[in-house]
This record gives C-alpha cells, sequence and structure tokens, in this order.
C-alpha cells in the first residue's frame, strides 16, 4: 500500500510542471498568434481609428494591441451585439467595415 501511495505522489509530481504549463497557456496577455499573421500593424491602426469613431475607444492610433483596445473592442462586441472576444476577429472586422488583404482572401470564387 504504501508503494503504491509514494508511487502516485511520485507521478503527480512528476505530471505537475506539464499540467501547469497547460494551465497557464495564453494568461500571458499576449494577443493569439493568429492576429499576429493576419493583422498588420498598419491595419490594426485602422481599427483603432474606426473604434475611436465610434466612441469606444479613447487611445493612441499607433497600431499596438495593448489592454486598452482590447477593453475598447469588447465594448464595441457587446454594443454591436457579436461575440465578446476582445480581438480583432473576422465579425468584429466585419462590424466595423474594415476590408482587410487577409479578409478578402476567397473572394470571388464561385
Amino acid at each position: 500500500m504504501h508503494r503504491w501511495v509514494a508511487g502516485l505522489l511520485v507521478s503527480m509530481l512528476w505530471v505537475s510542471p506539464i499540467m501547469i504549463e497547460v494551465g497557464t497557456a495564453g494568461t500571458t496577455g499576449e494577443q493569439a498568434p493568429e492576429q499576429k499573421q493576419i493583422i498588420s500593424k498598419d491595419d490594426f491602426k485602422l481599427i483603432q481609428e474606426r473604434l475611436k469613431a465610434e466612441g469606444v475607444y479613447a487611445g493612441p492610433v499607433d497600431g499596438e494591441v495593448n489592454a486598452q483596445t482590447e477593453a475598447a473592442l469588447r465594448a464595441y462586441q457587446q454594443k454591436q451585439g457579436i461575440p465578446v472576444s476582445g480581438a480583432a476577429d473576422e465579425a468584429t472586422i466585419r462590424e466595423l467595415q474594415i476590408r482587410l488583404p487577409a479578409s478578402r482572401q476567397g473572394e470571388g470564387a464561385p
């Protein structure tokens, strides 16, 4: 019985660093990797300008994704009744009436 308990404790300690890594993924405040690849800094400046025009963003139009821009995206998404993610996702970009090169892929196909 003691060997079984000791074995269980050792295996839990061995697996716990893996569980901690998995549990903390995405909690560092970084934006989603797909957003980094799809939206350039210049494109994000356009998004910030539209959010400013909508009255939900009062920060600088610098193309940087930070807590202030994420809060503005959430406020806009809630205001428009679209899923609230805090990210400049496809639905939000469409609602802002912005056409980015990445969101135009596949258009024109029959």
